[in-house]
């Protein structure tokens, strides 16, 4: 079986990597560079309680991948030689009022329900612990099972690993149109036409260029400082930002701002106040650390904030997309009910929940 897959970002390639096991032939069509879109410009964490996430099958959804992670972590590296720097860090959420640490209490107690640890640590023991927290913080929860991974070295990995497989990678090959009223029948693309058994749309925000998802793009502005490993030694993800300390100490990365603006480019000046004003109020200190990057990127977000996985209403055509904060986190679970599709015929009840579908009639 030949498939195409539009789209090298992480979904499209941890998909593809699992069908190119199987003996699939995969062609991968990248409008840019594969391996350097929205997964590129995320911040890496795996972070379904820590996200407040309530717990229903998306949540499931999230934690089954999230306990994949160490394997499909341990399996690309021996494929390929690459260190990803996953690390099971734990999370720490912080409360900047008491109203706020009510709320964040009440989610740890919601989670315990369910046998998901959390632990509350007051302002007295974070000061032990991080004795330059900011001083509207009154305390915090610490999720020890979420963690992160450097989402830079994952994508050079996965690259490194289906070009090995032997996927036929398309850079700078933009795809115009899926071909076919009732099935699947070929991709047009800049370059001419492109013909194969089925063909899966992984195109992040831009996927609504090609099927009628409802996906658009929500812009997410960052940056990243110089630390030292005795400033933060795990992730801060508090309402004002998130502070993520690469398992090296090389850098931290400060995100993310939420904005409705289409595909307009560029950082600005609001967005990177919001990050360093977040920055000043978790951790004052490292305001005045030097700043390495600044960058942005689009994710694919849904009207209901839900991926968007699956059978479309044309034969041979697939889609997996619509992740919005979550794509990290997802690659693992996301290529495996995908390729368990595709291989084997079996719709696993997360791919009807996320049916594109479900947007009939908007």
């Amino acid at each position: 079986m030949e498939g195409i897959i539009v789209g090298g970002g992480i979904i499209g390639l941890s998909i593809a990597r699992e069908l190119l096991k199987a003996g699939h032939k995969i062609t991968i069509l990248e409008k840019d560079t594969i391996g350097k879109g929205a997964s590129w410009t995320a911040g890496g964490m795996l972070a379904p309680q820590s996200e407040g996430l309530k717990p229903d099958l998306f949540f499931d959804f999230c934690i089954q991948s999230r306990d994949m992670y160490p394997q499909f972590v341990e399996e690309l590296e021996k494929e390929t030689g690459t260190e990803v720097s996953y690390w099971d860090c734990g999370i720490l959420c912080p409360a900047y009022s008491y109203e706020e640490a009510g709320e964040l209490q009440k989610n740890m107690e919601m989670y315990k329900e369910v046998g998901l640890p959390g632990e509350w640590w007051d302002r007295s023991k974070l000061e032990k612990k991080y004795p330059h927290i900011g001083k509207s913080i009154v305390g915090g929860v610490f999720y020890p099972e979420d963690g992160q991974v450097d989402n830079r070295l994952l994508m050079e990995s996965l690259t490194k690993s289906v070009k090995q497989l032997g996927a036929k990678v398309l850079e700078n090959t933009t795809a115009l149109k899926i071909l076919g009223e009732d099935s699947f029948e070929g991709v047009e693309t800049n370059r001419g036409i492109l013909q194969g058994d089925y063909c899966i749309v992984s195109a992040g925000a831009w996927s609504s260029y090609l099927l009628d998802a409802k996906v658009y793009p929500m812009k997410g502005q960052m940056m990243a400082v110089d630390i030292d490993p005795s400033d933060i030694d795990t992730v801060f993800f508090g309402s004002k930002a998130y502070l993520i300390p690469r398992k090296d100490y090389s850098r931290m990365v400060i995100g993310a701002t939420e904005e409705l603006v289409g595909f307009t480019e560029g950082n600005t000046p609001e967005g990177l106040l919001q990050l360093s004003s977040g920055l000043k109020e978790t951790m004052p200190p490292l305001a005045h650390r030097k700043v390495q990057e600044i960058w942005y990127g689009y994710r694919p977000a849904t009207p209901d904030l839900l991926p968007v996985l699956g059978k479309t209403d044309r034969e041979g055509v697939f889609i997996a997309s619509g992740h919005h904060r979550n794509g990290i986190l997802l690659a693992p679970i996301t290529a495996k009910v995908m390729a368990d599709l595709i291989l084997k015929g079996v719709e696993s009840p997360y791919l009807q929940h996320f049916s594109v579908n479900r947007f009939k009639g908007m």
